[in-house]
């Protein structure tokens, strides 16, 4: 039979594990949000951005600004802007995913910090 202080311990654990996988789940759903987010927001720009770059109206020189540069072409410029963007998009779900692990590892020596020194 337990003593009173041993049950109220375990009762402790026992919520701490459980919210920890809670947090654990949330992170989980967060990133995988954040990451179909991005894939959603990259294959919408990838398909408005031909005609966003076929509609920039030329300037007072006829199309001659560009002339002599690689954005000669509407299409080039358009395929150029969705690589910044993809790039952009991957560096922030690098940075989200990071923190979030970072976090979950804070979270675990947090837990193995109070399962060596007992709940309180």
């Amino acid at each position: 039979m337990r003593s009173h202080e041993e049950r109220v311990t375990e009762t402790k654990r026992c919520i701490a594990k459980i919210e920890q996988e809670k947090r654990l789940r949330h992170n989980m759903v967060t990133m995988a949000s954040a990451v179909a987010a991005c894939l959603v927001l990259l294959i919408g720009a990838s398909f408005a951005m031909p005609g966003i770059a076929a509609s920039i109206q030329a300037g007072n020189y006829a199309g001659f600004e560009t002339a002599a540069s690689m954005y000669g072409g509407g299409a080039a410029l358009g395929y150029i802007v969705i690589g910044l963007l993809a790039f952009l998009l991957g560096v922030c779900v690098t940075v989200l995913c990071f923190r979030l692990r970072q976090m979950s590892r804070e979270d675990g020596q947090d837990k193995e910090s109070e399962d060596a020194h007992g709940a309180d």
